[in-house]
């Protein structure tokens, strides 16, 4: 097949239902272009539809099932680390791309750190990468800021004065790293994602700030599309969707509360006190520090005397005050306060991740102190679906929409890995926490819905839905490269020529430095700015 210049242009977050007014009336004026003369669709995501999960399947057309990774952290055993990009066991379309010669520029993709090494192209690392991460070449970033300055990906999150200032200034750094890509490579491939089109919906309550963001983000995808020369083909894919949530449900609350689940008072595994690591600078946090102490010293105390940090917020929310509290106390002093912690090695089940919506047992044999006998194994799973499925909020209306076994929502070699239930909250209105504290809090707030967006100026050969995994096959037959024998996905492009396969897992790629050695609690901070470590 003949290859072609192709761009595609990651919007993390983006929903037809918070965006479609301001594409239909041309304030997206990009995007309301290739609307009117090309194709949109849904994008299906993973489950959970998170970016850590989703990304690496747009860029690999496998599920989680296959590729290992089911949420930010992966673990050895009860551990948890963030993860990175050796631990996703699929190949990533651009490393596809330079097995058969093709040149790719890749910026800020999240989980694209540590770098691949390509015989032709560029790495630009993204979201969970460390601000100091290496680019590929590692000559890039010198030469990038002598040009335009500091590169930076992430903004300060939380920022009360400037804040549209502050997000457009971060998603300027991904056009500008196009056109200094762009003056030095003959592409074939140009992939550039704005994780801020995500973070504006977490941390901005002002539609009209978002839209100003948004707005300048369109201005910045023309500009990268004008690139790609006349002709180009461009598809532009959001990984999950954006909406309203009303409640956080607190999973190791409620398997606590029904006997499955045993805490203690111990370290709380949250990441909210090194909020200037990332970017390599000391803050003056002595006040947070004091109230934080004060809080976990009270919280102690009244453990002692039989009242939990849980039961404590229990009885404020009866008489309508724990979400004064909450207002009026900083997150990390909240934080502090939640002295408890799952005690894993005396517990039946728990949700291990923060948010990661699903259940893991702890089983004998497999878990290294598990507490369910193998042999009870499927009995005690289905005891517990139907318990959850019957889980109600305080308003009385059904938590879950479904509650699946893991084989019924994946499948791959990684299976095993998977959590052991699939959860999937009603309407997606619900976080799903790990933290113990009460059972529910309402929440009313913006966080990922199940179905992103595709736009592409091309004809889609697809009536309606469309599959994340369908993108790195359909870009890959656009390059004129063999599809993937082992993606879940299918090619949206018409093609009139014979699409060639192979299994991509015979790609050998190296990494620039092997797995970071460096302190990943900064980027966890970030995580915890945007409420998915809570």
């Amino acid at each position: 097949m003949e290859s072609e210049e192709i761009l595609l242009i990651g919007l993390d977050g983006l929903d037809w239902s918070e965006i479609d007014s301001w594409v239909s009336d041309g304030t997206l004026s990009n995007m309301s272009r290739i609307k009117n003369t090309g194709s949109t669709r849904d994008l299906a995501s993973t489950h959970p539809p998170w970016t850590p999960c989703a990304w690496p399947s747009l860029l690999s057309g496998r599920n989680p099932g296959k590729h290992g990774v089911f949420d930010f952290f992966t673990r050895d055993g009860y551990d948890k680390r963030l993860i990175e990009r050796p631990d996703i066991d699929a190949p990533y379309l651009f490393e596809a791309a330079d097995a058969h010669d093709r040149t790719s520029l890749v910026v800020n993709y999240p989980v694209t750190h540590p770098t691949s090494r390509l015989d032709n192209g560029a790495v630009i690392p993204g979201y969970l990468a460390r601000e100091d991460a290496l680019f590929y070449p590692e000559h890039l970033r010198d030469e990038y800021e002598n040009e335009y300055g500091e590169y930076r990906i992430y903004p300060e999150y939380g920022t009360d004065d400037g804040a549209v200032a502050e997000y457009v200034d971060v998603a300027r750094c991904r056009r500008d790293m196009a056109r200094f890509l762009d003056g030095r490579y003959d592409w074939d491939l140009l992939a550039v994602q704005f994780q801020v089109t995500d973070s504006v919906f977490h941390d901005l309550d002002d539609r009209n700030e978002i839209r100003r963001v948004l707005e300048k983000i369109d201005e910045f995808v023309g500009d990268i599309i004008d690139l790609g020369g006349e002709d180009p083909t461009v598809l532009i894919a959001s990984d999950h969707g954006m909406g309203d949530y009303d409640w956080t449900f607190y999973a190791n609350s409620w398997l606590a509360e029904n006997g499955y689940c045993e805490t203690t008072t111990g370290n709380t595994q949250y990441f909210r006190q090194a909020k200037d690591d990332l970017k390599g600078k000391d803050g003056d946090s002595t006040g947070s520090t004091v109230l934080e102490t004060a809080v976990e010293t009270a919280a102690s105390a009244t453990s002692a005397a039989g009242l939990s940090p849980q039961r404590i917020h229990r009885g404020l929310s009866r008489v309508g005050l724990a979400d004064v509290v909450e207002r009026l106390l900083p997150e990390d002093a909240l934080v502090a306060a939640q002295n408890q912690v799952v005690d894993y090695p005396n517990s039946a089940a728990f949700q291990l991740y923060f948010n990661s919506l699903g259940i893991h047992l702890n089983v004998e044999g497999r878990d290294p102190a598990g507490t369910i006998p193998e042999g009870d194994y499927e009995e005690v799973r289905s005891g517990l679906i139907e318990k959850l499925e019957r889980v109600r909020d305080p308003d009385g209306e059904l938590v879950f929409d479904a509650v699946r076994p893991r084989e019924e929502v994946y499948e791959g070699e990684h299976l095993e890995d998977a959590p052991d239930i699939a959860l999937f909250p009603r309407d997606y209105r619900y976080d799903v926490s790990g933290s113990i504290l009460d059972e529910f809090r309402r929440y009313p707030h913006k966080n990922h819905k199940p179905e992103g967006i595709l736009l592409s100026n091309r004809p889609l050969d697809i009536d309606e839905q469309a599959e994340i995994y369908d993108v790195a096959p359909t870009v890959a037959a656009a390059l004129g490269i063999p599809v993937d024998t082992n993606t879940d996905g299918e090619v949206l492009l018409d093609t009139e020529e014979q699409i060639e396969r192979e299994n991509w897992d015979g790609i050998g790629h190296e990494y620039v430095d092997g797995r970071s050695n460096g302190d990943s609690s900064s980027v966890e901070d970030r995580l915890a700015d945007l409420g998915y470590m809570e």
